[in-house]
């Protein structure tokens, strides 16, 4: 399909836009409702890694998991910390789970192995908290997840958040944020439409859900214009995150194994507790202290301390 209409290429940063900045609310209409058809062919294409996980001993926490579940008014007690061994990454990723979504576990783990590892490299903690519904927000490369005991978070959820990583933690050519690129608004511009209703919020909601559109694309036989009659209305968008994500290594394409990842945030006591303190030292017992520093063979990423919480919480 790529080869039916020209892309406009380059990675120059955005310099006058039709739009005030990343996070205006869009003006086009949306091509669908949401992107729940894509959801199956997804999950049939990209396929579970294998894994293990360890509970970290009691007591300790990552500290952006536990500003997560403060946040959201949890205690930092409720929250049961893993280290998950994926077969293609010998560093482990942190995740964190409420104690009453502990169940969902092993369906979430298998939910993120999905994520192609060049991607995944761009996830730092997963952080899964109880609510109503499914909604979900991404803080530093950090999945924050908000799901429901029936398990209705889907693959499409984890994938949207991790584009975000992708586009806000610069895993682009040359560390270009690809909202904010010229060669992103030219394209946009030549299409009528974006993907769905959440892609109009802004920017950077257009890109995520494009990318989800996108690795549809770019995995499932036939693509998305074997699905979409309407493909052509979103045509430049999806496949302008295609020619990025192919640029920057195939971020969107399974295999490989990983040779960067995001730093883990501070282990840091679930009571709060600094070290030697007299609270922390009436613990009778207290696990050793988890590290959690990356392998010398592990590149460290870059972290930017930028959040969509206040501006996306995907799947309201």
């Amino acid at each position: 399909m790529l080869s039916k209409t020209t892309i406009s290429l380059g990675l120059t940063v955005l310099a006058a836009s039709v739009q005030a900045d990343e996070w205006t609310k869009l003006d086009k209409p949306p091509l669908a409702d949401n992107l729940d058809y894509l959801a199956q062919g997804l999950l049939d294409n990209y396929p579970i890694v294998h894994s293990s996980h360890d509970p970290w001993g009691s007591g300790w926490i990552p500290q952006e998991c536990k500003s997560a579940a403060e946040e959201a008014k949890h205690s930092a007690f409720d929250m049961i910390t893993y280290e998950v061994h994926y077969d293609d990454c010998h560093q482990a990723w942190v995740m964190c789970f409420h104690k009453d979504l502990d169940g969902e576990k092993d369906r979430i783990i298998d939910l993120v192995s999905r994520l192609p590892v060049r991607s995944r490299e761009y996830v730092k903690h997963v952080v899964l908290l109880p609510d109503t519904f499914v909604h979900a927000y991404n803080d530093q490369g950090n999945l924050v997840i908000f799901d429901n005991p029936s398990g209705g978070a889907g693959f499409e959820v984890f994938l949207h958040e991790t584009a975000h990583s992708l586009d806000l933690q610069h895993a682009y050519v040359n560390g270009a944020q690809l909202s904010t690129a010229q060669n992103w608004l030219d394209n946009y511009n030549q299409d009528p439409k974006v993907p769905d209703g959440y892609a109009a919020s802004n920017a950077i909601e257009d890109v995520a859900q494009n990318t989800v559109v996108a690795a549809y694309n770019v995995r499932v036989p036939g693509g998305f214009g074997m699905l979409e009659p309407g493909w052509q209305d979103i045509f430049h968008q999806y496949a302008t995150v295609q020619t990025w994500q192919r640029e920057a290594g195939d971020l969107l394409v399974p295999g490989g194994e990983c040779r960067s990842r995001m730093p883990n945030s501070e282990t840091v006591r679930q009571d709060g507790a600094s070290a030697g303190s007299k609270k922390m030292m009436a613990r009778a017992k207290l696990a050793k202290k988890p590290d959690t520093s990356l392998a010398d063979d592990i590149v460290a990423l870059p972290v930017n301390k930028v959040s969509t919480k206040k501006a996306c919480n995907f799947g309201q």
